[in-house]
């Protein structure tokens, strides 16, 4: 009796293990995405699209609790010991505590609030980097639409959604739905996010207004318009900003070798019965 009693008592501990390890995974996973090319709104050699090698991504975004260990183990990144030349002042102020986020209902929201320094030293943390803006940006094109309609759908919401982040982020990463073709998942609808060279040199004759969006839109579709928006947004961003609508995920090099990458991926192909063509 008394060792069935013990098995009893080891069961819940057991499971709860089991289920934090499964989070863990589920907050660790990577996606390979292989080498491949995109338009991009930036000025390029005329016909010729970026070229970017294969990298790994994060599958979401980094989470509140992950953050926390991350701070927990680096007390240099808490609220309270970082730097003005790192962080402007509301950096995590919307944690209950120094060091924790509190409330652990948003252990699995996106952390938010975060510099891109402080965002840097995470990614490093665990052996890996923001992704570049070029890197971010192919993947975020990798949706698959079956009509030129249901693209034009998707980019009017993403329009709305640029035009109103919502600062005061509720939702779980992994609830938008939106995924694109190799499971990266959140690109859109949740937060914005750091990249490693958010504001390139064409960022300082660029103001934040429409006539410059329309400016820089490579093509009449609605895609390159939310795309504008992107850019200019991403490009009003010091590295000390700490705004709520502003999280990241890290990017990691590939160790797939050359031949691995030949299957090279074109970004925003749409779907048709006969042919698929570059959106």
């Amino acid at each position: 009796m008394k060792d069935a009693s013990k098995k009893l008592l080891l069961l819940p501990i057991v499971l709860l293990a089991f289920q934090l390890t499964a989070v863990t995974l589920a907050q660790s996973s990577r996606v390979n995405i292989p080498a491949g090319s995109f338009h991009s709104v930036l000025p390029e050699v005329e016909g010729e699209p970026h070229q970017v090698e294969s990298f790994v991504m994060d599958e979401t975004a980094v989470t509140n609790s992950q953050y926390r260990q991350f701070v927990q183990n680096n007390p240099r990144w808490t609220s309270s010991n970082i730097p003005p030349l790192y962080a402007e002042n509301r950096y995590l102020q919307h944690w209950s505590d120094d060091g924790d986020y509190g409330d652990e209902s948003k252990a699995d929201l996106p952390v938010t609030r975060v510099s891109w320094y402080a965002a840097n030293a995470y990614c490093g943390s665990k052996g890996g980097r923001l992704p570049t803006l070029n890197e971010w940006e192919y993947a975020a094109q990798l949706m698959d639409f079956d009509t030129p309609a249901e693209a034009d759908k998707f980019s009017s919401k993403l329009i709305g959604w640029y035009s109103a982040v919502d600062a005061n982020q509720t939702q779980p990463v992994g609830s938008t739905g939106i995924e694109n073709r190799y499971g990266v998942k959140d690109l859109f609808g949740l937060v914005m996010e750091w990249v490693e060279d958010f504001k390139p040199p064409i960022a300082s004759d660029l103001s934040l207004d429409c006539g410059t969006i329309g400016r820089m839109q490579g093509s009449s579709s609605m895609y390159g318009y939310a795309m504008s928006i992107r850019y200019i947004t991403r490009m009003s961003f010091k590295p000390t900003s700490t705004t709520g609508m502003l999280g990241f995920r890290c990017a990691y090099d590939s160790t797939e070798n050359a031949e691995s990458t030949k299957g090279k991926s074109s970004a925003l192909m749409i779907n048709h019965p006969t042919n698929q063509s570059t959106y």
